[in-house]
């Protein structure tokens, strides 16, 4: 098998070179993947493209002035959109391979979604307000090898200590170390007296999150049927939390940053056609990494599918920052993107400033019309998370970075 990877990646690298990717390409940043890749092609096709990226990146940049509306030329849109097509196939074709599978970088990952959103095949693009100036990584690898033999098959926490950290409806949280992989893990066990229709949805809340694909979004392994758990990525802190310690030192970078994340998260939830219905500064996780702090979306317990069996008629209104003067008379089952965004301006509005209470008192001008249009009259909220970008971009950002 080892062969049939080997020739594909060969075949690849000759179409990238004649394409794009030049051999000077693959020498930048030969020394951030020697030793960690074991094949010679693999290694060229993954630092000659991390050097091509950075060189597309570097450009866009240039073309990218805050506040005004940039041009990004139809060659390197061309460009941009054929690698960007070529990582995902090269990575969709070595996934099953424990030596060559690998991922992307998740700040990276997130810069080629937004990009794919915006990148043109003719006439070149159009760069969007919000699309903030690209941090090239230099200095570490943008793929990441991955291992096959993953912790999805390891169930070792049995062998561990487990501490309780957190209960929700349906379930309490446990952390642990894995004694196999000395890596901390969370474990999530349902409640013993909930209801047939309760352990179903949460053994679909596990499905869902298995399904998903978003460096935002929480991380799960696997689920036991007999015992009615399943581990998980293990999140430093809430954001709650991360505030408590953090909220002086952070810069409006920072803080946009977070909220750029925020928003990837929920644009790629609704894309699924899902409703969280449990937003709060308790199940949005911060991931402290030594160059950055990555948001995690948690607790997908009560979400709404469209035409489930599970959402069910007179379920008592839950969600710690939910809406519940409008939901108490028209019904938790009847909960709708009005109320997503309800709670999702709340949570902007904590990641922005710190605070969560006392709206009407916000000094910032633009910033207190944006919260109180979010919770304010239910014709004039916000309709999607676009429109929310849109606003923040065209009416906050500014004051923001003059403050």
């Amino acid at each position: 098998m080892t062969g049939d990877y080997e020739k594909f990646l060969k075949i690849k690298l000759s179409q990238l070179r004649s394409s794009f990717v030049n051999p000077e390409h693959e020498k930048v940043f030969e020394h951030l993947y020697e030793g960690i890749f074991n094949s010679e092609t693999q290694v060229a096709i993954l630092s000659g493209v991390h050097s091509k990226l950075n060189e597309l990146f570097s450009f866009m940049n240039d073309k990218n002035h805050l506040g005004v509306c940039c041009h990004y030329n139809a060659y390197e849109s061309r460009i941009l959109i054929e690698l960007i097509k070529q990582v995902e196939l090269i990575k969709a074709n070595t996934k099953d391979s424990e030596s060559y599978t690998f991922t992307v970088d998740s700040y990276y990952q997130d810069v080629l979604n937004r990009c794919n959103k915006f990148l043109s095949k003719s006439g070149g693009s159009t760069i969007p307000d919000d699309f903030d100036t690209i941090d090239l990584i230099e200095n570490k690898p943008i793929f990441i090898k991955n291992n096959v033999t993953s912790i999805r098959t390891v169930y070792n926490y049995k062998s561990a200590s487990i501490k309780q950290i957190g209960t929700g409806f349906y379930a309490s949280v446990f952390e642990y170390v894995d004694p196999h992989y000395q890596t901390k893990f969370a474990l999530k066990r349902a409640k013993k007296d909930l209801r047939s229709d309760e352990l179903k949805r949460f053994k679909l809340e596990y499905d869902y999150l298995n399904k998903f694909d978003s460096p935002y979004i929480i991380e799960v392994y696997n689920f036991s049927d007999t015992l009615g758990e399943y581990t998980m990525e293990f999140v430093d802190q809430t954001l709650q939390e991360y505030y408590r310690y953090n909220n002086d030192k952070l810069t409006w970078k920072d803080r946009w940053s977070l909220l750029n994340q925020l928003l990837s998260a929920f644009d790629y939830i609704h894309s699924k056609r899902i409703l969280h219905r449990d937003i709060s500064f308790q199940n949005i996780l911060i991931k402290q990494y030594e160059d950055r702090a990555i948001l995690k979306v948690a607790d997908f317990g009560l979400v709404k599918i469209e035409e489930s069996d599970l959402t069910r008629k007179g379920t008592e209104v839950k969600g710690a920052i939910n809406d519940y003067s409008d939901l108490s008379v028209v019904g938790f089952e009847n909960y709708e993107i009005i109320h997503e965004t309800y709670a999702l301006s709340k949570v902007i509005y904590f990641i922005l400033t710190g605070k969560s209470s006392n709206y009407h008192r916000e000094e910032n001008k633009a910033l207190k019309e944006f919260i109180l249009k979010g919770i304010g009259d239910k014709r004039e909220r916000f309709k999607n998370v676009e429109e929310i970008r849109s606003y923040l971009v065209s009416n906050v950002k500014s004051s923001l970075v003059s403050s």
